[in-house]
């Protein structure tokens, strides 16, 4: 499983819309299994940074989605209403049973 995280700064005035288009864009344009989760958390020591996390099957199926339409309407919402601070991709790691 892989993984996006993205970090996100706003104005405080641009919250509002920003958890709009969220709401908006964390839904995908049709059926899509490869996404597993997708999740946004708000740094509350912090106003207006915000983690948007999306956890996908494989790196092809992210990869996929990275080069579409809809995540390219996803930047284009963080860069009207903020500024994109870092983007990263990782990898999830099952952690062994005698751990957990």
């Amino acid at each position: 499983m892989v993984g996006l995280e993205i970090r996100v700064l706003l104005e405080k005035e641009k919250r509002k819309e920003f958890l709009q288009a969220f709401d908006l864009l964390s839904k995908p344009p049709e059926k899509d299994d490869a996404c597993v989760a997708k999740n946004l958390y708000e740094n509350v020591a912090e106003d207006g940074r915000f983690i948007w996390v999306e956890r996908w099957k494989d790196l092809k199926t992210l990869n996929n989605y990275m080069s579409s339409d809809h995540y390219r309407s996803l930047l284009g919402a963080i860069e009207v209403l903020g500024e994109l601070v870092e983007m990263q991709l990782f990898e999830f790691k099952d952690l062994p049973e005698s751990i957990t």
